[in-house]
């Protein structure tokens, strides 16, 4: 039985031996199209490995799709019109913004970067991030995606996280828009940006719940990690690993009732290292989950 959707770790700039043994392994035992989503922090110390990359990928037919954690135009243009790469997908996130009016300006500016790359066939998404950074909620990422005419990719730490800080930070400060500014970010976005904090006025937060963002957003392509809380003051701490844990199956079913398309695992320190064992560990959990659903869809 092939499990479905198609499952990729994220890994760091390259892949060596010890990565593509492990990723033959869980495939074969799990009978699996086990992909990776290469994470690229510095394109340019990146792109001469990318090729040669391609060929060991082609070779062991893994799949493989690319996220580049800043939007830069001529970095995008370049990988896209690397000959004959074709990933599953390559994602972006926003620009990064200060303040209500630049928030709006920024969301148009990443709208209109993406809106300009030549595509080539390529499927390009927007993942939404933390703020500072453009693309927070369904609201603000999905108009960008419908001017960018890109899809969107559904980040569920990053997304809770945003939940929760925005509630917190709303109740604190009894939010309500209080000049022009704030008022226009409002009334396009939901929401609005004050002193570095994204709010809400009260009676909106009773809306605001990941069961309801998954649903607006609509996404075909998530990342996931174990954490909900790893995510402070704009920095990544860890994120921890998928288990068979209550809060860990009710994250997957809620990211499967959307239909995916991909699920990318990933596992990031503060400082940018990926723990790549937490990750091929949070990548067989999940293939245990998929896999007893899709014998329980069998039977009923």
């Amino acid at each position: 039985m092939l499990i479905e959707p198609l499952v990729l770790v994220s890994i760091p700039d390259m892949i060596n031996r010890s990565i593509l043994s492990k990723i033959l392994m869980i495939r074969n035992r799990y009978q699996v199209a086990l992909g990776i989503e290469l994470y690229i922090s510095n394109f340019q110390k990146t792109a001469k490995k990318i090729l040669s990359l391609k060929r060991v990928l082609n070779k062991h037919e893994i799949p493989f799709a690319f996220y580049l954690n800043e939007l830069k135009e001529d970095d995008l243009n370049e990988l896209i019109s690397l000959n004959n790469i074709k990933p599953e997908y390559i994602a972006i996130q926003g620009l990064a913004s200060g303040n209500s009016q630049d928030y709006i300006s920024l969301c148009e500016a990443t709208a209109n970067i993406l809106s300009g790359i030549g595509r080539q066939d390529t499927e390009l998404v927007i993942k939404n991030s933390i703020y500072p950074n453009t693309g927070i909620l369904s609201s603000d990422l999905l108009r960008i995606s419908r001017e960018a005419k890109c899809g969107v990719m559904v980040d569920t730490e990053a997304l809770l996280h945003s939940i929760n800080m925005i509630r917190k930070w709303s109740r604190l400060n009894k939010a309500a828009p209080s000049n022009k500014k704030e008022r226009e970010c409002y009334e396009r976005y939901g929401f609005f940006v004050r002193e570095g904090k994204i709010l809400c006025p009260l009676r909106s937060l009773k809306d605001l719940t990941l069961e309801a963002q998954l649903s607006q957003m609509k996404a075909e392509r998530y990342h996931i990690s174990g954490s909900n809380t790893a995510i402070t003051d704009k920095s990544i701490i860890e994120q921890s690993e998928i288990k068979d844990a209550p809060f860990h199956r009710y994250l997957v079913s809620r990211v499967m009732s959307m239909k995916p398309k991909s699920i990318t695992v990933k596992s990031c320190t503060q400082k940018g290292i990926h723990n790549l064992d937490i990750a091929f560990r949070s990548a067989k959990t999940l293939f245990e989950h998929l896999n007893k659903k899709q014998i329980q869809e069998v039977i009923e």
